[in-house]
């Protein structure tokens, strides 16, 4: 239920609807398979799913899989140039989550963070290994954490004098 919902609020602030039918104008000889408002990162190599200032600045765009190809804001992932696909479950406090990590034959490497959807894992055109990931918390998730809770602490007992 709280995942359907945070999926929903999702792909309505990411306007996924209407990306979907601005793509298929564009490209009317393409069939969308699945599409999601992500979060996407390029890394050095296969790395794990860590937060961190990367996914501060991440590329935020709809991730649109067609059965030619893989769309997200400036990157355009041909597949045939895909050389290994992944696609991580994770599980947060607000709900399930899920990261389609990509190879291409050139090795450049990407992640896309988006809300739980089945239309990854029911399509055929994107050959996924599926996974159950883990998110790893980087040094700088862990200082701005620890200023947060600080601060809140800091600000509680400033309103009790």
């Amino acid at each position: 239920m709280i995942n359907s919902l945070l999926k929903e609020f999702v792909d309505f602030t990411y306007g996924v609807g209407r990306a979907k039918r601005n793509y298929l104008i564009a490209n009317p000889n393409e069939i969308i398979l699945a599409a999601d408002g992500s979060k996407s990162i390029m890394t050095n190599g296969s790395q794990t799913i860590t937060k961190g200032i990367d996914w501060v600045t991440s590329q935020r765009a709809v991730v649109i899989l067609t059965d030619k190809r893989i769309k997200s804001g400036k990157w355009d992932i041909p597949l045939e140039k895909v050389e290994q696909a992944q696609l991580l479950k994770i599980g947060s406090l607000f709900g399930s989550g899920q990261v389609l990590k990509i190879q291409t034959k050139d090795n450049e490497y990407y992640q896309f963070g988006m809300q739980l959807n089945p239309d990854w894992t029911n399509q055929q055109s994107l050959p996924l290994t599926l996974e159950k990931g883990e998110v790893k918390y980087s040094f700088f998730s862990i200082v701005v954490r620890v200023v947060a809770v600080a601060y809140l602490i800091y600000w509680l007992i400033e309103r009790i004098k």
